[in-house]
């Protein structure tokens, strides 16, 4: 078991390492305008946006909340995933959650894209964010098979009483099938004389 203990929280570290990656591309009229990862739209940052005439201005990006979650999920993967087992639904609710977030998150902003300028910006969504989705959908699948095989274990040892005393019927069972040799009837486990003809037995 001890090798399995170590998949939940490679999986959720690979997860948080994609945050570094590229997660979107933003585009203005097929110019490339800014590269964003998963980090800076959890976080903000400035972006330079090219103008019809004159420089680029720089251009203060807010923090997306739904980025912030989903790291924050990411994160809490790696920690939850050292509960155990039988605590597993911990980290797969915070894989589910964290590809919930990521998938809001898409929606939105590909949604706000669609209302700049006409549609004049464009998203491309890059290996980054496709690489964290896939990583949350895994963490979440593997914590809740092991939650349910942590479940069927704990109930294992319930059956293991009947069990071991059907096996020690079994094993005194040629002990109490002795009769006696001189009128047939069933003698009592080391009885000494039979209780049916009173004669010595063994």
């Amino acid at each position: 078991m001890a090798h399995k203990s170590k998949v939940s929280p490679i999986i959720f570290i690979l997860a948080t390492l994609c945050f570094l990656l590229p997660f979107v591309t933003v585009s203005c009229n097929g110019q490339r305008v800014a590269s964003l990862t998963g980090i800076e739209l959890a976080t903000g940052t400035t972006v330079e946006q090219p103008q019809v005439f004159g420089p680029a201005q720089k251009k203060r990006v807010g923090a997306e909340p739904l980025a912030t979650l989903a790291a924050l999920c990411a994160i809490a993967g790696i920690g939850l995933s050292f509960l155990g087992s039988r605590l597993a639904i911990a980290p797969a609710v915070s894989g589910a959650a964290g590809a919930l977030f990521l998938l809001l998150l898409q929606s939105k902003l590909n949604s706000d894209m669609s209302k700049e300028v006409q549609g004049a910006f464009r998203l491309d969504w890059e290996m980054g964010f496709a690489l964290a989705l896939l990583f949350f959908v895994a963490g979440a699948a593997w914590n809740f098979y092991q939650f349910f095989q942590g479940k069927k274990l704990s109930a294992a040892p319930a059956l293991s009483p009947p069990a071991m005393r059907s096996n020690a019927a079994a094993a005194m069972g040629p002990r109490t099938a002795s009769f006696c040799q001189h009128c047939g009837q069933a003698l009592a486990v080391d009885a000494r004389f039979c209780g049916g003809c009173g004669k010595a037995v063994g």
